[in-house]
């Protein structure tokens, strides 16, 4: 970044250091942004701005005692919504809930069409077991704005809670229509759908649930991503046993979490019930699923081989 000018005006000159200090924290520099924020914060006009920025890098820096302290600076400058809100998060981070919910409810007092601070106030209250009250904040916040999509599956999942199932699934699905990354309410309208006993709706979820955390743990190559994915394919065949295909996912999911000789049991069990049932096709697709997991394995190709060999003499 280049220097500072020197004819700048404090406010020009704060601004300046603000960039820098964005820019330091986006690249992980959080030290060093403390310091060059401390030098906005004493050329700023009106330092409230910076005061929260350097509340929110203490904050990342886990120091939130003086993140804290710094937010009330910024509030006794002037009264400032996201100050407040600020100063809610870092007491629900230290643990002190009735401590936020007083400062969530002030913000909404402060700012009554700021669909955030019902949202705030309506997880507070979450946390603290009382999911009624907190399903009113999130009602509250989605009437200033119902296209906020966290709000709605924070409702969602509040509503599946307190086993008001066919109301969940309304939230969940509307978290859907507003977010392009919707697997995590799929997956909880299936658990949904399963409380209602509506098995086939619930399946369908799970594996499309299963096959989208799949596809995103081959591209990150998260471990977390994968067991979610195994997750929702285990859910999905408690409900459909005999899916060969959802056997087939589920066992190179545990290969792929290093769990291989299960795994290899699982396909080897899959690819057996599939000849019984004369369904050969399946059978040669889980046996190529063991051969690409296992290219080494002869044993696997021997009986490919055979499979091959039955539905030549077949025909």
């Amino acid at each position: 970044m280049s220097e500072p000018k020197s004819d700048m005006s404090p406010q020009e000159l704060a601004d300046f250091l603000i960039n820098k200090v964005m820019s330091l924290c986006r690249e992980s520099h959080l030290d060093q942004a403390l310091e060059v924020v401390e030098q906005a914060i004493n050329h700023a006009p009106d330092p409230t701005h910076a005061l929260l920025i350097k509340a929110r890098i203490l904050t990342g820096l886990h120091l939130y005692d003086d993140a804290l302290e710094t937010t009330n600076e910024a509030l006794d400058l002037r009264e400032d919504i996201e100050a407040l809100k600020l100063k809610g998060n870092i007491l629900a981070i230290k643990d002190d809930l009735e401590g936020a919910l007083e400062i969530f409810t002030n913000s909404t007092e402060m700012a009554p069409k700021d669909a955030e601070s019902y949202f705030l106030k309506g997880g507070i209250l979450a946390e603290m077991g009382r999911a009624q009250e907190g399903i009113e904040e999130f009602e509250r916040s989605i009437e200033i704005d119902p296209s906020i999509a966290h709000v709605w599956h924070s409702k969602g999942m509040l509503l599946l809670e307190s086993e008001r199932y066919g109301a969940a699934i309304s939230a969940f699905e509307k978290t859907m229509e507003l977010t392009e990354d919707f697997v995590e309410p799929l997956f909880f309208t299936g658990i949904a759908h399963r409380k209602l006993g509506q098995a086939k709706e619930a399946v369908k979820c799970f594996h499309a649930a299963a096959e989208m955390w799949e596809l995103k743990a081959l591209m990150s190559r998260n471990t977390e991503t994968y067991e979610k994915a195994l997750g929702a394919i285990e859910n999905a065949l408690e409900l459909d046993v005999s899916n060969i295909d959802m056997w087939r996912t589920r066992g190179k999911l545990l290969y792929k979490l290093g769990h291989k000789q299960e795994a290899k049991a699982i396909l080897t069990n899959a690819a057996e019930l599939s000849v019984q049932e004369d369904n050969y096709n399946d059978a040669i697709k889980t046996y190529d699923m063991l051969i690409e997991l296992d290219p080494e394995d002869e044993e696997v190709k021997k009986a490919r081989e055979e499979i091959i060999s039955m539905t030549k003499n077949n025909d």
